[in-house]
């Protein structure tokens, strides 16, 4: 059975070729998964659904038919439809998960089809994600406790809740998707790594009504720590303003100023030791010399002259020096210009890597979902072209990895 037709793949394709198992549980936010299934195949992946019995009282099978073009599987008639789904899937995710089917999972009760699928493709040493959907009580059980425990050591990976208004709730559908992207082609690889994040436009108040600001939407940096994220580290994200989510899945602390930005850069480097650090953010190079604690008048004012002083550097604000630190540098140079404008910042900020881009190419930037960029570091050079941003964030978080790896 073909893909529906109203499907049309997005921008970039990261789960192209990816085959992946799509496990329905009895939890009340099952509905999400019908989009996180048609997010998941817009982004390459075929996608195929097994259900437990309980689920299918939730939500009708005709609805899955529709949204992956696959009749889903509920009970086994022992052709051994686990065998057969175990080998096609790459990798099963479990989303909502409750707790009695984590539970059974974990205890090796594998009564119905879902369980029985997830412990086979387990023996053949593919992974398993759950996503965690239940009472709040429940998930702060004792009993979730253990079963999580014992699943970490199947091997498994739980992908957290979002714990909002007392709930332990589905995540986010970009950030779940992002995940499960992450952990089926990259891995867990940052577990036990801390990652610092910049993120968003800084604002320098002119009056109460007026501002020097920039276009920044933030996506760079959010796609940067929710790729971090995703690959297990702890993230801790400081942002301006942004016009995109912010991810579930790290802390995050708001800045207004750029003295603001670097005060909390200060103050959490100084707090914590950081794996790595990375400076998305754009953060506002200039301020008044003095702002008005009242609105200047329009009328009464034909000429407004502002005196800007520079703000200070968030990226030379830190405490402690991360093991790897990156830069940004936006530029309006390209070619062999933007190489060497990259290689100064590399001294100038004392980094490991800078991403430079050329701010003049058309559809590219600020407020766009592409970089005309550069990666520099001291051993390398590596020119991205006109690349999504997504797939950039994952170029850094690479580097970062491996840098790690080798010791910072």
């Amino acid at each position: 059975m073909g893909l529906p037709e109203e499907l049309k793949p997005r921008e970039i394709t990261p789960l192209k070729g990816r085959r992946i198992v799509l496990g329905l549980t009895a939890s009340s936010s099952i509905y999400r998964s019908i989009d996180l299934a048609r997010e998941l195949i817009r982004m390459g992946a075929s996608v195929r659904v097994v259900m437990t019995r309980a689920s299918t009282r939730l939500i009708g099978i005709d609805l899955v038919y529709w949204a992956t073009g696959w009749e889903p599987l509920v009970e086994s008639t022992g052709r051994t439809e686990h065998i057969d789904l175990a080998g096609w899937g790459d990798v099963m995710v479990v989303a909502p998960a409750t707790l009695n089917t984590m539970g059974k999972i974990a205890g090796g009760i594998l009564d119905e089809l879902l369980p029985l699928t997830a412990a086979t493709m387990m023996g053949d040493g593919k992974p398993i994600i759950f996503v965690p959907a239940m009472n709040i009580r429940l998930y702060n059980s004792p009993q979730y406790k253990r079963v999580e425990e014992t699943l970490r050591g199947y091997g498994a990976i739980i992908i957290k809740p979002l714990i909002e208004e007392g709930r332990a709730k589905y995540p986010p559908i970009p950030d779940l998707a992002h995940c499960i992207d992450a952990v089926a082609n990259r891995g867990q690889d940052l577990r036990g790594a801390r990652v610092l994040v910049t993120a968003g436009a800084t604002l320098e108040k002119i009056d109460p009504v007026r501002a020097i600001t920039n276009p920044s939407s933030g996506l760079m940096g959010v796609l940067i720590a929710r790729e971090a994220a995703c690959r297990g580290a702890l993230v801790d994200m400081v942002h301006g303003r942004l016009s995109v989510q912010a991810p579930y899945n790290t802390a995050r602390y708001y800045a207004e100023t750029t003295s603001e930005m670097a005060s909390l850069v200060r103050e959490l480097t100084s707090r914590y030791k950081y794996d790595a650090a990375v400076f998305a953010a754009a953060p506002a190079d200039f301020r008044p010399l003095e702002a008005k604690e009242t609105k200047i008048p329009t009328a009464s004012t034909e000429r407004l002259v502002v005196t800007l002083v520079p703000t200070e550097k968030v990226i030379k604000s830190i405490s402690s020096r991360p093991r790897v630190m990156v830069g940004f540098a936006a530029e309006t140079a390209s070619g062999e210009g933007l190489v060497e404008r990259a290689k100064r910042k590399l001294d100038e900020y004392g980094v490991d890597l800078v991403v430079a881009h050329n701010v003049l190419t058309r559809g590219a930037g600020f407020s766009e979902s592409y970089l005309d960029a550069i990666l520099v570091s001291r051993r390398d050079v590596k020119r991205m072209g006109v690349a999504h941003k997504y797939i950039i964030a994952r170029e850094i978080v690479d580097f970062i990895s491996r840098e790690i790896k080798r010791g910072g």
